[in-house]
């Protein structure tokens, strides 16, 4: 997919807002779950430090206090201390996880029963239901109560298990899992409704493209009746309407230059025939400007007839295998006499093999001889035309460069548009048709046509691709 595709877009907007919906809801569960369970845990220490503080200190040695502490911690699952009423340290039990559990649950404890007491009473430790078992961690809380019936004893209770802790891990990497999860169904339905949705608009772009390469008859398919399919209904009635407009204005166009054709013809032959007769010098010039004119306009007819045909694209005949160099050889042959009477040095640089290219003869002819036409009508005396036909990267190449006035660089990007002239040959003779009738020609026969121009010269050059 391109990066600006609509497809991509669709796509990863789904995922993002999945994933946006994701971490939104993700932060709010732990939040909550975190709030939970931290209340949990102390919740359980103060349970355990009740259940400790309400039996009677064993005062009657150091190691009946130091087993009571001990028996304590197993009972609780947290680390003991006692503490008088000053603050110093009486007993400690050590951290749970270093208690000899099976020694003290054999141990006598004497007649109280210290060490057997239920923990029926106590809360359930956190982390063995929804989201499985501790995984042995232990809290950084602390919680302290003074011993009932005492002289001011107070226990402490610390490194309880952490349950919260590795419940809110467990959450995290089930919610990880259910976010990854989510946005790539998301991506994946973004990309299927995206598909569904760019596929009539692909058409309908294809459908454009296709009418701005000049195949007017191209239609978009019209696949539903929502928005799209509306917008692809309009094209095609749009695309009718251009179709039959730029027809009628070919077929005008047309039979117009064919109309006037006969005509010029017979208007032509009078003006011959009148100047043959003139006796007077003003009456010869006024019959040669006449015959210059309607020499221009004959050719006018003749290249507007040629254009109209080419881009309403009828054939004008079927295509062969032509040997390009002997089509440059004949072009040459054409224009070698005006060359040599306008003092212009003519150079070819035609390959001695056949170039055999897939066209049309007369269409082939007709580019040459524009091209080299313009060359010589554009080249001062004493200057140089060459004509080149060689093959070149698989493709035959034809060249035409003369060392002529050249075209303003300003004016370059309009050469091939119909009727431009630049404004340093608007004292030269034309109608600015030949460069667009060579520019059809070469496309239609599947070539391509390209330039260079500076003060020194211009350079045509035509690749067609071999037979």
């Amino acid at each position: 997919m391109h990066p600006r595709s609509l497809r991509l877009k669709l796509t990863l907007t789904y995922a993002g807002m999945a994933l946006l919906t994701a971490l939104i809801l993700g932060g709010i569960l732990l939040a909550v779950l975190g709030n939970y369970y931290s209340r949990a845990e102390e919740d359980y220490l103060r349970a355990s430090a009740q259940l400790i503080a309400n039996e009677p200190l064993p005062l009657t040695s150091q190691t009946a206090l130091t087993e009571w502490a001990q028996s304590s911690a197993l009972t609780t699952d947290t680390r003991v201390r006692v503490y008088d009423a000053g603050g110093a340290l009486l007993a400690d039990s050590g951290s749970p996880t270093t208690l000899d559990t099976d020694a003290l649950l054999h141990r006598d404890v004497g007649p109280e029963g210290h060490g057997r007491r239920d923990r029926s009473g106590l809360p359930n430790l956190l982390g063995r239901g929804l989201f499985g078992s501790s995984g042995g961690s232990r809290s950084a809380r602390t919680l302290e109560m003074p011993i009932s019936g005492g002289s001011g004893e107070y226990v402490q209770l610390s490194e309880a298990p952490a349950s919260g802790s590795d419940a809110l891990l467990s959450a995290a990497e089930a919610w990880i899992l259910a976010a990854t999860l989510a946005v790539a169904l998301a991506a994946l339905a973004g990309y299927l409704v995206s598909a569904r949705i760019s596929r009539p608009v692909v058409a309908l772009t294809a459908a454009s493209d296709r009418m701005a390469a000049g195949d007017l008859g191209a239609r978009a398919p019209v696949a539903g009746r929502d928005e799209v399919g509306r917008l692809a209904e309009s094209f095609n009635g749009m695309a009718a309407r251009v179709e039959t407009t730029v027809t009628s204005l070919r077929r005008f166009v047309a039979d117009a230059a064919h109309e006037i054709g006969t005509p010029l013809t017979a208007l032509q032959a009078d003006l011959e025939l009148a100047e043959r007769k003139a006796t007077g010098d003003d009456e010869r010039r006024l019959v040669d400007r006449a015959l210059v004119q309607t020499q221009r306009l004959a050719t006018l007819s003749d290249n507007l007839l040629q254009l109209s045909r080419l881009e309403a694209g009828e054939p004008a005949g079927a295509r062969e295998r032509v040997d390009l160099a002997a089509v440059a050889r004949e072009a040459a042959g054409n224009v070698a006499s005006r060359a040599e009477q306008a003092g212009i040095e003519l150079d070819l640089a035609i390959a001695e093999t056949p170039l055999l290219v897939a066209a049309e003869r007369s269409r082939l002819q007709t580019v040459l001889g524009n091209l080299l036409d313009n060359a010589l009508k554009f080249t001062p005396e004493g200057g140089r035309v060459t004509l080149g036909a060689q093959a070149d990267g698989g493709a035959a190449v034809v060249t035409v460069a003369d060392t002529g006035m050249g075209i303003p660089a300003d004016e370059q990007s309009g050469v091939f548009g119909r009727f431009h002239r630049a404004r340093n040959v608007s004292a030269y003779p034309g109608n600015g048709l030949g460069l667009a009738i060579v520019k059809a020609a070469v496309e239609r026969s599947g070539g391509t046509v390209s330039f260079t121009s500076s003060a020194a010269g211009t350079e045509f050059r035509v690749a067609l691709p071999p037979a």
